[in-house]
């Protein structure tokens, strides 16, 4: 009975979660015509819902923690843990004109592939080398002097709970050239919306803002202080299954 329930609350869940997605891209789409701040509307909107979506669907609840780590400045970049598709759009909700760097492939999306590009998300070529590396540091490096944050999972796929792999260079590189702080966030999404499954399981899961790291440290000085800080939270984040 109780798998039963678990699974109609978790299809509920997706198929509002992708009706109600529809209708905001259609609501939204006039933004699509102003400034790439105002077609922001929307994904912040979505982020905002989604939580409420799941608690009340799913009853799984977000506790947000170390907002005040967050630089008073705009122009800083987010180096987050990954492992569900949950903190994919949610921290356009938290932190203000967000954008991501996402593989070409997601431009196909219908309609999604035209939010992605109007609100600055830089589409890269993973095989591109780098001719694409140059390219995306262009792009990054003038949102964030135009006052954007870059938000970017180092570990470059969702992980599972519990799981550690190494960090990808690519964040190293743009701490090196884009002379900005990284702050960085520990999760545990995945035990409530565990990777590639429809099932969402009742319980309060943590997104934790640590300080941030100052500019101006060596690449792989940065790189061990940055999976150190972010493993070491992770470590102490409960598992909500557990009492």
């Amino acid at each position: 009975m109780r798998e039963t329930v678990l699974w109609i609350r978790s299809i509920l869940f997706v198929i509002s979660w992708y009706v109600i997605t529809l209708i905001l891209f259609i609501l939204f789409s006039p933004t699509l015509l102003f400034s790439c701040k105002a077609a922001g509307c929307f994904p912040r909107f979505w982020s905002k819902m989604t939580p409420k979506l799941l608690r009340l669907i799913c009853g799984i609840q977000l506790d947000i923690q170390g907002l005040e780590n967050l630089p008073q400045q705009n122009g800083y970049i987010i180096a987050s843990k990954h492992q569900s598709a949950f903190e994919t759009g949610l921290f356009h909700g938290i932190i203000p004109h967000v954008f991501y760097v996402l593989k070409k492939e997601l431009l196909y999306i219908p309609i999604a592939g035209i939010y992605f590009l109007k609100t600055g998300c830089i589409p890269i070529d993973r095989g591109g080398g780098a001719k694409t590396m140059r390219k995306m540091l262009i792009g990054v490096k003038k949102h964030l002097d135009d006052g954007m944050n870059l938000v970017i999972f180092p570990e470059g796929t969702r992980t599972k709970p519990g799981t550690k792999k190494p960090y990808t260079p690519g964040v190293a590189f743009l701490y090196e050239q884009c002379k900005v702080p990284v702050v960085p966030v520990a999760l545990n999404t995945g035990y409530c919306w565990p990777k590639n499954q429809i099932k969402k399981y009742a319980g309060k899961v943590t997104l934790r803002i640590l300080p941030p790291i100052e500019a101006g440290l060596d690449k792989r000085e940065f790189l061990n202080l940055l999976y150190n800080r972010i493993e070491t939270a992770q470590d102490e984040l409960p598992n909500p299954f557990k009492s």
